[in-house]
């Protein structure tokens, strides 16, 4: 009798964990969907989209990717994708920003800022919900690590680790209001724009407005494509097969 409970006890814990196993996969994937992926930092490599994104302050100003990139033939629907490489629907040679579509976003019911940038086929928003503060809760090296033409190691190229940059905190928004969020834009977006990537997470809301003052600087933007195609793939880690 005594065996056959302790049986009975084995099981059941064996059950529960992996129980638990299973939600904690189920919460990674829904927190992915919200903008805020990569739950460990083991994983970060596996999202760069260069061999010269690696925690390594000697390499200077990384390459830009348009240079690296061989230009795909012309596809024979003119609405089709475009996309740059098609294991990568993030991968991107431009943005710009799209103030007229943030300022109407803005006067959604809990959003507080919003920062949007528009790629090739797609639409990235950094929000900002009422009752958050990015100054406050995202990492102060956001506002840092600045690249231009002469130098600079940006956001990827320290030798700090990358432990030390939480992507997985989804800053408060909910799934009902980043669908909402993404029908909005998509309906006041281009219409060469057929995707919608919304995020709150405070490091990425961060980084995006670092960009946007760059850009009221001055700056070419340009010198920052690599590091935005690598954070975007941790922010929105829906595809495994980025190693080049």
């Amino acid at each position: 009798m005594r065996k056959m409970h302790l049986r009975s006890v084995i099981w059941s814990i064996a059950i529960a964990a992996a129980v638990m196993v299973l939600m904690a996969g189920c919460n990674q994937n829904k927190n992915k969907q919200l903008g805020a992926g990569l739950q460990s930092g083991d994983h970060h490599a596996l999202y760069d989209r260069s061999s010269l994104n690696n925690e390594d302050n000697t390499l200077g100003v990384k390459p830009k990717w348009e240079k690296q990139q061989v230009s795909g033939p012309e596809p024979d629907n003119p609405g089709a994708f475009r996309q740059l490489d098609m294991n990568n629907p993030h991968l991107t040679k431009t943005f710009r920003f799209a103030p007229e579509i943030s300022a109407r976003v803005e006067q959604l019911a809990g959003v507080d800022k919003s920062t949007i940038i528009i790629t090739e086929n797609n639409a990235y928003v950094a929000l900002v919900l009422d009752g958050h503060q990015p100054d406050k809760e995202a990492h102060p090296e956001m506002m840092a690590n600045s690249i231009t033409p002469k130098g600079g190691v940006g956001l990827f190229g320290t030798d700090k680790g990358s432990h030390r940059l939480n992507w997985s905190d989804p800053g408060g928004l909910s799934h009902a209001m980043s669908n909402r969020i993404s029908g909005h834009v998509l309906a006041m977006s281009q219409p060469g724009v057929q995707r919608v990537f919304v995020s709150a997470n405070p490091n990425f809301v961060q980084r995006i407005r670092f960009y946007s003052m760059e850009n009221d600087r001055g700056v070419d933007l340009s010198v920052y494509m690599n590091e935005f195609n690598t954070m975007i793939q941790r922010v929105f880690p829906n595809d495994h097969n980025t190693r080049q």
